[in-house]
């Protein structure tokens, strides 16, 4: 540096960071980030045959860094039907934990998680690789996570038969 010595301030790493993602060929997209609340208990007046739990989620846009789809599947004919994606994000991706407990302190003993619905499709975290710090400030910077899709017998978010 010389002698003009400026430490860094937030734009610089913002800058940096941005620089990193370009170069590694990640896309700024905008996507729909649906977190896990828990679960809802349908017909509780009913017998315990009749009951289900419905998942809840709190629904938000959110600014994430896509690599292009990996490890994916077609139909005959080309549709695409499931396929795992790297993602880079500023919050943590919750996925499914044996141990996972709700800020409420409900444990939650079934599969559950944070869903991002990007291009039409649901996609749930397959794998939490890790937190990445970058430059001499302490903290998460992003975190580097794998989606999978999972909806593979309809368009976009429909239900309908797995």
């Amino acid at each position: 540096m010389g002698y003009l010595q400026s430490p860094w301030d937030i734009n610089d790493f913002v800058n940096a960071r941005d620089a990193v993602f370009s170069e590694s060929q990640w896309v700024h997209f905008q996507v729909i980030f649906r977190k896990f609340l828990g679960y809802e208990l349908m017909n509780p007046d009913r017998t315990p045959l009749e009951q289900y739990n419905v998942p809840q989620y709190a629904t938000r846009a959110e600014h994430v860094w896509l690599s292009s789809v990996k490890v994916f599947d077609t139909v005959k004919g080309g549709y695409f039907t499931t396929g795992d994606l790297d993602v880079n994000s500023f919050f943590k991706i919750q996925g499914y934990a044996p141990a996972e407990v709700l800020p409420t302190g409900v444990k939650i003993s079934e599969y559950a998680g944070d869903q991002i619905i990007w291009n039409g499709k649901v996609w749930v975290l397959s794998d939490q690789i890790e937190p990445v710090q970058f430059g001499i400030i302490p903290g998460t910077v992003y975190w580097r996570s794998v989606l999978r899709a999972v909806d593979r017998s309809s368009q976009g978010t429909t239900p309908g038969s797995k």
